[in-house]
């Protein structure tokens, strides 16, 4: 499997309405991962609230076909989260990601009152400190989706990734019409900025859609291409409530 391939991976009703103007229900986005014209891998997210204003972001992707073929990778995310003030908190982040003869798991605890995070991987725990508004690297994605709803078209988000803090940096890039598996949908691309040597990173978000991400792309640093497009959602993704003449 490609280094884009796997960069990439790593990109009934039951509501929270919380006093950030955003309704979050379950749902589930199936993707399926394309490299070189041909199919290598599938994606699911998926959201759960949970109580106290709290929620489960998960992502769990897997190779497929010609990418199964080359080298069977199978990685779950986790985010543990809830809803602060006007965006997310990330509580617990977990990364587990399996392949032949090698696994890794990744467990970072946010602990908000003292303004650190716990890093353990490897059997190895360490401490790093985090400034409020620090995300995880899988719940920014609904910190996009929702800044994105809230008219927003330039962020920078602070993540706590790899043991260090990294700032995503993101951006308008035009507008689309995309011709999904869903049917037809206007898109705000965003592009990821990053240092070349880093590739580039791009993702389609339908408005109609709460700005979730219909098509993504990664590009590595020596030009090879892998896209993840969706096939199926069920529920309503997050979605910004607007108030009267809003």
């Amino acid at each position: 499997m490609t280094r884009a391939a796997i960069a990439l991976l790593l990109i009934l009703p039951c509501a929270i309405c919380a006093a950030a103007p955003v309704r979050m229900d379950r749902f589930v986005a199936s993707f399926v991962l394309k490299a070189f014209g041909t199919t290598v891998g599938r994606s699911e997210w998926r959201l759960v609230p949970l109580e106290k204003e709290q929620f489960l972001w998960e992502s769990r992707s897997e190779t497929a076909g010609a990418g199964a073929l080359i080298r069977d990778v199978y990685i779950i995310e986790r985010s543990e989260s809830e809803v602060f003030g006007q965006s997310f908190r990330p509580l617990v982040y977990h990364y587990d990601r399996y392949a032949k003869n090698a696994t890794r798991n990744v467990q970072v605890v946010f602990d908000w009152e003292n303004g650190v995070a716990l890093n353990t991987a490897k059997e190895h725990t360490w401490r790093m400190s985090v400034p409020p508004g620090t995300l995880d690297k899988l719940n920014y994605l609904l910190a996009l989706m929702r800044d994105l709803a809230d008219g927003k078209r330039g962020m920078k988000y602070t993540i706590a990734d790899g043991g260090r803090l990294k700032v995503y940096d993101m951006r308008e890039a035009g507008t689309e019409t995309l011709e999904t598996a869903l049917g037809t949908l206007k898109t705000l691309k965003i592009r990821r900025i990053r240092h070349p040597d880093y590739g580039e990173a791009t993702l389609w978000c339908a408005s109609a859609l709460g700005f979730l991400p219909v098509k993504l792309e990664n590009r590595d640093r020596d030009g090879r291409l892998v896209s993840m497009y969706i096939e199926s959602i069920e529920g309503m993704p997050p979605t910004v409530i607007k108030g009267p003449g809003g």
